[in-house]
């Protein structure tokens, strides 16, 4: 497994439980390195233990597009070794200890149940492709519609510059020849 040593600043939306931290407060800095790995969790059953984080999936425009967990193989249904995909939106993060950067330590709560937890997209090799290319593809029009909106600013504001240079040039010849 591979493991990222980095910390991304405010890249999770992690909601704090008070059972786990007695501060209900975001953290404002996660370790990728300690969260892979960490315990996931469902959020409506806070004892029942679905899995791990086996991956943290960072978009091109470096913000988390989602989680990698590996199903736990006592799950019904579950054999082997079972990847799902979690977007941002369908878990939360708290902190279990986070005083010292090498005892940093999290835990994941998922907010579906354990039926739409198997539904969660399968990643595998195909997967990624298809996702990958995806985002890819996203990203790209994305940035492209911000480059058009861009020029397209630039081009009204020279547009209005111009305009107003040509006016100012209007009005003060014209004051020239009135004092003239």
């Amino acid at each position: 497994m591979k493991r990222m040593n980095t910390l991304l600043a405010g890249a999770i939306a992690v909601t704090l439980s008070q059972s786990v931290l007695a501060e209900n407060a975001p953290e404002g800095l996660y370790s990728m390195d300690a969260l892979i790995g960490a315990d996931v969790f469902l959020a409506a059953d806070r004892n029942r233990e679905v899995g791990e984080v086996e991956d943290v999936l960072v978009a091109e425009n470096m913000k988390v597009h989602g989680l990698v967990i590996e199903l736990d193989d006592a799950i019904d249904g579950v054999t082997g070794d079972d990847y799902r995909f979690v977007e941002v939106q369908q878990f939360s993060v708290a902190t279990r200890s986070g005083d010292r950067l090498d005892r940093v330590s999290y835990a994941v709560f998922l907010n579906d149940d354990l039926d739409q937890v198997r539904d969660y997209p399968r990643v595998d090799n195909d997967w990624w492709a298809q996702t990958k290319e995806a985002a890819a593809d996203i990203w790209s029009s994305t940035k492209s519609g911000a480059s058009s909106a861009w020029q397209a600013t630039k081009d009204t504001t020279s547009n209005v510059i111009d305009k107003t240079k040509e006016k100012t040039r209007d009005v003060l010849e014209s004051l020239q020849r009135t004092l003239e």
